[in-house]
């Protein structure tokens, strides 16, 4: 088997096979995790949340909590089989990884250089080793970070998980609320006062960039709309594309690793088609949110290749349909929008209120509408509380 830094295997001396996948399961389960643990320096670390499972590119786990020395820290976990992986794996001066605050490996060891300040150094492997019988086999790493059942029944999941009416009617609420929601920020920018308001199409192309600019650059394509006014983009519709990548320039952003089609880059060329066409405007005046009505749109956003369907789906959710209610033009979110794609965290609160058995299709992945409702829940609930959700109140809510 050839090892590569992407697939590294790391064997104990005992000959028991060991990855970094069982590392950051570890971490994760609280069942598997010691309650007590120690950083190389000799501070007694307390675990308060793990934080988020990343699937995506940066650090493992996102918006940990722990209190070190008595010290509450918050912040990013980056996982490893042994110190010096931190550097092998060039995260030295990476931004995406200076919110990092423990750096967890299975070897112990010195502190790599490079690590932001004041990060702990946890050697979780001679923690878990010293159980009695602990063996890596023990850990079903395909089971993560979905399939691990809490020890305790999910508040939500009995509720909700036998009851699919009940958890259609939740769910879609929650998706309502996070539309006016966005609505109600539009209304009190197009309500501020006429100095320091944008322009009703400025500030719906805005709203599209930042929606186009999905992941980890939306802040930077906001701000290329700020760089290259709408009334710009009209007046000279064959330059759009090159004031674009000119202005991205001056953007101080980290895209982190996009596949080729979703490369800011490529993102910033679609926008350019997007709004040099100018059909896209059109959209801004829609009163029939009619579910054929909602598809003929998906349409326009997508002609000529611009964007995929389930992107579309995003931009009706994030900015058509709450610029309509925001205007009184839509009376209130429509019971179906068109789907977008569904992210980690839809699929993860799903697999929580719903349980493995679940249909993604039937339950909420062809509604756009209840995949807003899964994001809410997971923004409200999810991220606030430990992966094995004790206390949470989602089910009472409901």
């Amino acid at each position: 088997m050839e090892l590569t830094e992407k697939c590294r295997l790391y064997r104990r001396l005992d000959g028991e096979i060991l990855t970094e996948r069982h590392v950051q399961a570890a971490w994760y389960d609280r069942a598997i995790r010691p309650e007590r643990l120690y950083s190389m320096k000799g501070e007694c670390v307390t675990v308060i949340h793990p934080g988020r499972w990343n699937l995506g590119p940066g650090p493992d786990f996102k918006n940990a909590i722990l209190d070190v020395g008595g010290h509450r820290v918050i912040g990013d976990v980056e996982v490893h089989l042994k110190p010096g992986d931190w550097v092998s794996h060039s995260h030295s001066g990476d931004k995406a990884y200076r919110n990092v605050i423990a750096h967890v490996t299975w070897r112990g060891g010195l502190p790599p250089a490079g690590l932001p300040k004041d990060t702990v150094s946890i050697g979780l492997g001679r923690f878990l080793t010293a159980e009695s019988g602990f063996a890596p086999e023990q850990i079903d790493v395909t089971a993560y970070p979905f399939g691990r059942y809490p020890a305790a029944p999910r508040p939500c999941f009995t509720r909700l998980g036998h009851d699919t009416r009940l958890a259609s009617e939740v769910i879609g609420a929650a998706g309502a609320y996070r539309l006016k929601v966005k609505a109600r920020r539009i209304s009190r920018v197009l309500g501020a006062p006429k100095a320091c308001r944008p322009a009703r199409e400025q500030l719906f192309y805005s709203d599209i960039m930042n929606a186009l600019g999905y992941g980890s650059s939306p802040q930077g394509f906001r701000k290329i709309a700020e760089a290259v006014p709408l009334s710009n983009v009209l007046a000279e519709p064959e330059n759009a594309e090159a004031a674009f990548f000119a202005a991205s320039q001056f953007v101080d952003w980290h895209c982190g690793l996009h596949r080729p089609a979703n490369s800011p880059r490529v993102r910033l060329r679609s926008a350019a088609r997007l709004f040099a066409a100018g059909d896209v405007l059109s959209l801004l005046d829609e009163r029939d949110f009619s579910p054929d009505n909602c598809r003929r749109m998906v349409a326009v956003l997508c002609a000529g290749g611009v964007m995929g369907r389930g992107r579309a789906g995003a931009l009706m959710a994030n900015v058509i349909i709450p610029f309509a209610i925001a205007e009184g033009r839509l009376l209130s979110p429509p019971a179906w929008i068109p789907p977008e794609d569904v992210s980690e965290p839809v699929r993860i609160t799903a697999f929580r209120l719903l349980g493995r058995d679940c249909n993604p299709l039937t339950a909420y992945a062809s509604n756009g509408l209840k995949i807003q409702g899964l994001l809410q829940i997971h923004r409200d609930y999810c991220l606030k509380l430990h992966p094995e959700c004790e206390f949470c109140e989602v089910g009472a809510a409901s």
